[in-house]
């Protein structure tokens, strides 16, 4: 189908009021959009504003020639190419035309002008603009299209993932929780099909039975804030007989926003736990009426660890697989995002620019997280080589790597006497750098940092700490500083992925210490972690600084 021609623009420039008339009347018939301008200067802002298919322009003007209006516009990018006709008397010299032609006009009318000669060059430039316009938009069709292509790829992509995730998933839109997702495993859980574009009560009215989990779906969407619920209790109808049957379930609720950042919806995914919480209800149940067979429960509770670890063997080395095979999206995502800003960058307007950028972000913050979590994932796994470590000497070498981060700022350091403590040099040197770099960052705001590190030693164990005047944090969150995902401040205030502080409390977990907190908002915090003393305060051949 063939595009409408679009319509063209003719600038008629001339001082004398009795000339732009007299041009005006010779193009009208053309039906072309005709713009005047009294001066040299005129002409140049609305050269700025719209672009003209030719321009007619007196060589005599009251405020400057018209060849140096002509200069001036091919010195400019948008104007460079504009075709320029120059308007001169007949009694003009070769000289002036010569000067016209250097300074870019394509051609020169006499006066009196000639209708039909005037008409005639017009038509051929108003045709050349118009090839122009319709090359340039199916150009730009053919962008779009291959815009859209790309994202519908993505979109398949990240479909096929959901689908296959071991959790039910939904995509709850707006205050009424319209679906707009829902995999096969919720479908199942729930035990029905779930019609996408209905709320979320109308398809699961047995929800509003459930409190917790609702109020943990509107606080999503009202702050913004991931929600996270342990073995919540839900009673629906799964099997279509009209009784309902208890089921537990692990929730987590993740905020959906929309390119300004606004909160639009929830993406949630469930993990059934009932034959978990059945079975250990079960067990404790034993062990209280069952006093007199203490042996054999102790052997069915050995029996439980061994499948529990199992089992949490098993979801680590899935976590680690599922990070590991989703890198190679995010990367492809990430490098054709940034290929298609170089390529056609120039050409997007402010907000698609602004998509592209979001999307290249988001894929980058998606690896950075992947990255943590392999990272995470791969601590349980690592084995330990415990040398005598002098821990002075780790964190002068941890600081001036974090040199970059205090750049400009006022940091003051003080760092007390730090004994040599035995554990895994590499680890030990991850738990330093995830503290003093957390100390840095939530210091940021504050006009002068202060950072103090301290020991102190018992007979049973050595205890270091990290204390800050950041921003802080409210004691009744303290529990949730050290799990995986769990932050107290949004990405917007400061970076981060949740996951630095869940290696610090694993790797000192490992080594048979303590980790712990204490913080007040807006005064700052301290971060305290043990070692068991052991040979800590003895060189010897295993050494290392």
């Amino acid at each position: 189908m063939l595009d409408t021609l679009p319509q063209a623009s003719i600038l008629l420039v001339d001082d004398l009021p009795a000339n732009l008339l007299a041009l005006e009347a010779l193009l009208a018939p053309s039906g072309h959009r005709l713009v005047k301008a009294a001066s040299g200067q005129e002409a140049l802002r609305c050269a700025l504003l719209e672009d003209f298919a030719v321009i007619l322009m007196d060589v005599r003007l009251g405020d400057m020639s018209g060849i140096e209006v002509t200069a001036m516009l091919r010195d400019r990018e948008r104007t460079r190419h504009t075709p320029v006709l120059l308007l001169t008397a007949g009694s003009s010299d070769d000289r002036e035309l010569l000067e016209g032609y250097a300074h870019g006009a394509v051609d020169y009318l006499r006066k009196p002008l000639v209708t039909e000669v005037l008409r005639a060059k017009v038509a051929v430039f108003v045709d050349l603009f118009r090839a122009r316009e319709s090359v340039r938009r199916h150009e730009e069709r053919l962008r779009a299209q291959e815009r859209e292509a790309l994202k519908s790829a993505h979109r398949e992509q990240i479909h096929h993932l959901l689908m296959q995730a071991p959790a039910g998933i939904t995509i709850l839109r707006g205050p009424d929780f319209i679906f707009e997702f829902s995999n096969a495993l919720n479908e199942k859980i729930v035990g029905r099909r779930i019609p996408m574009g209905k709320p979320l009560l109308e398809v699961i009215p047995e929800f509003a039975d459930e409190p917790e989990a609702v109020v943990g779906l509107r606080r999503v969407l009202e702050t913004g804030k991931p929600f996270q619920g342990s073995e919540l209790s839900s009673k629906w109808d799964r099997h279509g007989t009209g009784q309902r049957v208890e089921s537990f379930f692990n929730l987590y609720y993740e905020p959906m926003r929309d390119e300004y950042g606004h909160t639009v919806g929830v993406l949630t995914f469930s993990v059934e736990v009932t034959e978990q919480v059945l079975a250990r209800r079960k067990a404790e149940r034993l062990a209280a009426e069952l006093n007199q067979l203490n042996a054999e429960l102790e052997h069915r509770v050995r029996e439980r660890t061994a499948q529990l670890e199992e089992a949490n063997q098993e979801l680590e080395s899935f976590s680690y697989s599922v990070s590991h095979d989703l890198r190679a999206p995010l990367r492809h995502i990430t490098g054709f995002a940034q290929l298609l800003s170089r390529k056609v960058g120039a050409n997007l307007d402010d907000t698609s620019r602004g998509f592209l950028e979001t999307i290249i972000h988001a894929a980058q913050q998606g690896g950075t997280l992947i990255d943590d979590l392999l990272s995470f994932s791969r601590m349980s796994r690592a084995e330990l080589h415990k040398q005598t470590v002098d821990l002075r000497k780790v964190m002068e070498a941890v600081r001036l790597e974090l040199a970059s981060d205090a750049a400009g700022r006022a940091v003051e350091w003080r760092i007390g006497e730090l004994p040599r403590v035995k554990a895994d040099p590499a680890l030990l040197r991850q738990v330093v750098r995830n503290l003093l770099a957390n100390a840095l960052k939530y210091t940021r705001p504050k006009p002068h940092a202060l950072i103090e590190v301290g020991a102190r030693q018992t007979d049973e164990d050595v205890e270091v700490w990290v204390r800050d005047n950041g921003v802080g944090f409210e004691m009744e969150y303290v529990d949730k500083l050290f799990g995986v995902f769990q932050r107290l401040h949004s990405p917007d205030e400061f970076e981060g992925t949740g996951i630095g502080l869940a290696n610090v409390r694993r790797i000192i977990a490992r080594h048979g210490g303590r980790t712990w907190a204490e913080g007040r908002l807006g005064e700052g915090a301290t971060f305290h972690f043990s070692l068991p003393r052991g040979s800590s305060d003895r060189k010897d051949e295993h050494s290392h600084d």
